[in-house]
């Protein structure tokens, strides 16, 4: 009996997790897909825009695609796994961090209105995408892509010890946050605000956890 009641919490358990993870996933698109939608109904002249000389400095390089787009695999896939590993309290305050970040980010595109720096001829892969899942270009500053990719790679740290492994999180971080700007889907100014939310959020996940561990209830 003890056993099979074990079994039944874990998979009680596995199926939270999982509801709860696609849930962000979710909520990410409704944000984004929502602040597009918003955005594209403005006047033009309440856009900002957020290029600086570092844009003309970087070429547009269509091949980056390739980590553009691996991107979206590590930010849900990859993220999934890494959130999953977290213990119980950790991977419940982790939701709490996504959710606060994905709305957060979602406000402030609201409140500061951009548009995305694509070229008038996009590479196949990215054209296609494009229509694929009706991308437009009015969710630009922060970047999203780029804080969603950094949040899950500062997560496994608290995950896994192996230098390798962290190693190369840290460098599929950094090249995905680099296409965004070689592909143009972003200014180097949205991807930069995309970083630092990432890593506030890490740092209120971390701060968080210090705090209850001297504090346990």
């Amino acid at each position: 009996m003890a056993i099979t009641r074990d079994l039944q919490n874990r998979r009680l358990n596995w199926a939270i997790r999982l509801s709860t993870i696609i849930g962000i996933g979710v909520l990410h698109y409704v944000c984004y897909y929502m602040v597009n939608l918003i955005n594209s109904l403005r006047q033009s002249s309440v856009f900002f825009n957020f290029s600086t000389v570092v844009d003309n400095w970087i070429p547009y390089f269509g091949l980056s695609w390739v980590f553009y787009y691996f991107g979206d695999v590590y930010v849900s896939l990859g993220a999934a796994i890494i959130v999953w590993r977290l213990s119980d309290k950790m991977f419940v305050r982790a939701l709490y961090v996504y959710i606060g970040m994905i709305i957060t980010g979602a406000l402030i595109q609201l409140a500061l209105p951009g548009k995305a720096p694509w070229p008038n001829e996009l590479i196949g892969a990215q054209h296609f995408v494009h229509n694929l899942i009706s991308m437009r270009p009015y969710a630009c500053l922060p970047s999203m892509h780029v804080a969603l990719t950094v949040l899950p790679t500062c997560f496994l740290f608290s995950v896994t010890k192996s230098k390798l492994i962290r190693i190369l999180s840290t460098l599929t971080a950094i090249l995905i946050t680099f296409s965004t700007l070689t592909m143009k889907e972003h200014f180097f100014l949205d991807t930069l605000t995309g970083l630092i939310l990432g890593l506030s959020f890490y740092a209120i996940w971390r701060r968080a956890s210090k705090f209850l561990r001297r504090h346990p209830k």
